[in-house]
């Protein structure tokens, strides 16, 4: 499929650490997300030229990607939070997937601006096709990120919503 060279292309880049607000004021023209310890980026850009300039503006401010990803390009008609939802509920319906495996895709559940609640309000909704041993096993995993998130900020800015912080 040709794309027209005119046609803006919009891509999402997600950075570790929380800074919306210092991106609000550096970079007016992007849509701008903070939370859960990460920050969103969807950017629309015309040409390669201007993508790699605004990856260059990234880098002067020191900013590591986690992760960046054209939008639109995986699924059509489903945004990346419906992507992660759809990932997290086909590892739950796989046997023996390791522990890790399901860990990174609630976390990157998590980064795509997945509350802790709405995930585990998906595993409610696949128990019973799924069965409680892998329902079980995500929800280890769920609760490895929450105590990460819980963990990652002294004063619990990063926590997930509807997570308290673990004392023991």
């Amino acid at each position: 499929m040709n794309v027209p060279s005119d046609a803006a292309r919009c891509y999402k880049i997600v950075f570790r650490g929380e800074c919306g607000t210092v991106f609000a004021d550096l970079f007016s023209d992007l849509v701008i997300e903070s939370r859960h310890g990460y920050t969103r980026v969807v950017a629309a850009v015309r040409d390669a030229s201007e993508f790699y300039g605004l990856l260059e503006r990234f880098q002067d401010l020191a900013l590591q990607p986690v992760s960046l990803s054209e939008i639109g390009s995986a699924a059509a008609g489903l945004d990346a939070s419906s992507q992660a939802l759809v990932r997290l509920a086909g590892l739950a319906a796989c046997e023996r997937k390791p522990a890790s495996a399901m860990y990174e895709q609630v976390m990157a559940a998590i980064r795509e601006g997945i509350s802790v609640d709405e995930i585990i309000d998906a595993l409610a909704v696949l128990l019973p096709v799924v069965g409680t041993a892998r329902i079980t096993a995500l929800a280890s995993a769920v609760q490895h990120a929450c105590d990460e998130l819980a963990g990652s900020s002294a004063d619990g800015a990063a926590r997930a919503p509807g997570v308290a912080a673990t004392h023991g």
